[in-house]
């Protein structure tokens, strides 16, 4: 039928097949958002061959100090500081433990043990055997305990007498040398990664090999990726699936900034003596990206957006100094309702076999998840978690292949 004043041979009129075909590129994209978390730790990048470790830092700076005054065997200009005293003190393989250190020195004795009453920090007794120095009293502190070790270092190697040393300046040459250390492990891993020039491709491979695990197909999903690296080195720049940048966030500070050592802010904030000594309260002072892209809540339609659908973990200890990252992620997935999965990825190292490695992370594993239910408001939820995430096929320990390699 003709229409009186519409001319349809006028009109730039296109067929209908041909009309859908040109549109198709700008429909709404109908793939459910899928993303997922990768959490690095130390052992990514001694994965990659590089020299990382601080144990590796303490043991050279150990040969440095035993040179002191050769300039040339000290290019990183290494000084013998407060906690080299302090990490002397610490126990067994326990040597390098910067993070216990740090706590053994701030930390009250006897926190965190319901059954114990609190006693003074190792800081707060080096001042008292200080004050029995600067009286001439004979201290009734063990010799080989730390608080005798740090004052005979601060009275002898000090231009400050032992009477003028008190709390607050005690506090302020602790925090000061740790900011010096700091700056000294950020100079030593700098030139360790100079001298393994296979470290970025090794870095990128091992990555690669990481997000592809458990990945679905980009035909099916619109797929997002996010990495958490509690590394301080950044060796890969730019990374991004064929639609979307991946976020890549080093939560403690990274190479040619400030990084930080620190303890477990979880129930210490309110102790003006250890609040300054927390990764929460450092972590202020640093320029961290975005981390709000780490983790994204699954959308109230379900199916059409899964969120943060899993969550791998490599090559970290999984130790309680990081129990407050992980449990703001769990929280945020909102881990024993949702529908997030966990998968923690293993690799044989050292002279370990396989078997040997997995009993150790599966040990990991279950001691940081159940520090996680403990913190849950249904008690009944925390004592059945991981029981519930075994039965919902949500929490696997996993060795990572070697496919990129073996390609």
């Amino acid at each position: 039928m003709d229409i009186p004043g519409f001319n349809l041979h006028k009109l730039n009129f296109t067929p209908s097949y041909q009309y859908l075909s040109d549109i198709q590129p700008r429909m709404p994209d109908m793939r459910p958002s899928w993303h997922q978390l990768v959490v690095i730790g130390n052992g990514f990048d001694l994965e990659c061959k590089l020299k990382s470790s601080f144990t590796s830092f303490i043991s050279a700076r150990n040969r440095v100090l035993e040179q002191e005054g050769n300039s040339e065997s000290n290019p990183l200009g290494i000084k013998r500081n407060l906690w080299d005293v302090i990490l002397g003190s610490m126990d067994g393989d326990r040597w390098a433990d910067v993070e216990g250190a740090i706590a053994r020195w701030v930390v009250p004795k006897g926190w965190g043990d319901t059954n114990s009453e609190l006693w003074k920090s190792s800081l707060d007794e080096t001042v008292d055997v200080l004050r029995d120095i600067s009286r001439g009293k004979k201290s009734t502190f063990d010799s080989k305990s730390i608080s005798y070790k740090a004052a005979s270092y601060l009275s002898e190697g000090s231009s400050q007498k032992a009477g003028q040393w008190n709390k607050e300046k005690l506090l302020e040459l602790t925090r000061h040398d740790l900011k010096c250390l700091e700056k000294e492990f950020s100079a030593y891993l700098a030139q360790a990664e100079k001298d393994q020039p296979d470290y970025r491709e090794n870095a990128r491979r091992l990555m690669c090999e990481l997000i592809i695990q458990g990945r679905p197909s980009e035909k099916n999903y619109d797929i997002e990726e996010s990495v958490l690296s509690f590394n301080y080195t950044h060796p890969i720049e730019s990374l991004r699936s064929e639609e979307h940048e991946t976020s890549y966030i080093n939560i403690h500070g990274r190479l040619g900034g400030e990084i930080v050592f620190g303890i477990d802010g979880t129930g210490r904030m309110n102790d003006p003596t250890v609040t300054p000594f927390t990764k929460t309260y450092r972590l202020l002072s640093l320029d961290v990206s975005d981390t709000r892209s780490l983790v994204h809540a699954a959308s109230p339609i379900g199916y059409q957006d899964y969120g943060t659908a899993l969550i791998k973990f490599y090559g970290h200890s999984l130790g309680s100094a990081d129990y407050s990252y992980f449990q703001a992620i769990f929280d945020s997935v909102h881990l024993y309702e949702g529908r997030t999965q966990l998968i923690f990825f293993y690799r044989r190292h050292g002279d370990k076999t396989s078997e040997e490695v997995r009993v150790e992370t599966m040990s990991q594993v279950i001691k940081l998840l159940d520090a996680y239910g403990r913190t849950l408001d249904n008690k009944d939820h925390g004592k059945n978690l991981i029981h519930k995430l075994l039965i919902e096929g949500r929490l696997a320990v996993k060795e990572l292949p070697d496919t990129m390699r073996r390609k």
